[in-house]
């Protein structure tokens, strides 16, 4: 059977990660720029977005730049190929920094959530179970605690990693030999299957309670159409809406760790190379994240087009010229009406 660990790491890799690192790092710039200077009826929504974004750079940036790692399944490790920190703290002590960083985003989504919904119930003035959301917030922020210490707990001592690949890969004892590497074998480290089960089941039990707020917020805008204004509907209609977008971009992240189950559980060492770069994929999160949010904001999309027309040097038919063009043409219009006798 052909060894699932590399004899180095793949030429390119490393540079991957650096140019997603560096593109990330502008365009969480810009959305910043967007949140803070361009969104000037936001108000308290502009914190959620904020702490969303954030939270996903973080993520990203942990990913590309502080500890990035290459893996080798279906073996369940790999090795850190990161040179910033790795001086300074194990590899699984940058493993539990990452998850604990990871499950801030949950928080931070359902924050984004919460307020739309609270902005949209306080038009039929309804409170809406404000200590049920409190609750949740609550909950939510304990979370990344807890698994980042269930986290912690799956570390395994170096006997049993040699166990590990001894019986299963023994073609890749050599790497054993580099302090960077790491394997975890959930046969022998129960901490393993129940930090992960809890995880996902607290996850999946967040997701549904989002869910729920998205939908429930969109019959409430529906209900209360005929008594707002249009400018009032269609600014919590495409915050709602743009929201809903934005949450699809997590599936960077669910379709890499569907793979890595799918080779683990199946042995396939034939698609090492392929999931190996996954985290390429997962690290564009913040990216995607960012990309969606001016997509699909009409003010945001407008703005960005300006700011690209004025560094390009070119210059735009904008409304207030096409205004000024036919403007008098509009005010000959209106004497003509004017000079008009009344019967």
């Amino acid at each position: 059977m052909p060894a699932p660990c590399p004899a180095t790491i793949p030429d390119g890799y490393l540079l991957t990660l650096d140019i997603i690192g560096g593109g990330s790092l502008s365009m969480n710039f810009l959305a910043m720029y967007m949140i803070w200077f361009q969104s000037p009826g936001m108000h308290g929504y502009k914190y959620c977005l904020t702490y969303m974004q954030f939270a996903s750079f973080l993520v990203e940036f942990n990913l590309t730049v502080l500890v990035p790692a290459y893996y080798f399944f279906p073996l369940t490790g790999g090795i850190a190929v990161g040179e910033v920190v790795r001086k300074y703290i194990s590899n699984h002590m940058g493993l539990t920094i990452w998850m604990f960083m990871f499950c801030f985003v949950l928080p931070a989504s359902l924050s984004c959530f919460i307020y739309r919904h609270t902005a949209a119930s306080q038009i039929q003035n309804n409170a809406s179970k404000f200590h049920l959301k409190k609750l949740v917030m609550i909950l939510t922020h304990i979370f990344p605690f807890l698994t980042a210490l269930g986290t912690w707990n799956c570390q395994m001592t170096f006997d049993q990693k040699y166990e590990y690949v001894r019986k299963n890969y023994p073609q890749c004892l050599f790497w054993l030999e580099f302090d960077r590497f790491e394997a975890y074998d959930y046969q022998v480290n129960p901490w393993i299957v129940r930090t992960a089960c809890a995880a996902i089941g607290f996850l999946m039990i967040s997701t549904c309670y989002g869910i729920w707020l998205g939908v429930h917020t969109m019959v409430i805008l529906q209900r209360l159409r005929g008594h707002m204004s249009v400018q009032t509907y269609q600014m919590h209609l495409t915050a709602l809406i743009s929201l809903g977008l934005q949450m699809a971009t997590p599936t960077v992240f669910i379709l890499p760790v569907y793979m890595f189950v799918a080779v683990i559980v199946t042995d396939a060492v034939d698609m090492q190379r392929i999931v190996s770069w996954a985290p390429c994929l997962m690290s564009t999160h913040s990216m995607l994240l960012v990309t969606v949010m001016i997509m699909s904001n009409a003010s945001y999309r407008k703005v960005l087009k300006d700011k690209i027309w004025n560094v390009l040097g070119l210059t735009r038919l904008t409304g207030s010229h096409i205004g000024s063009e036919v403007e008098p043409s509009i005010r000959t219009s209106n004497n003509l009406i004017g000079s008009r006798p009344v019967s």
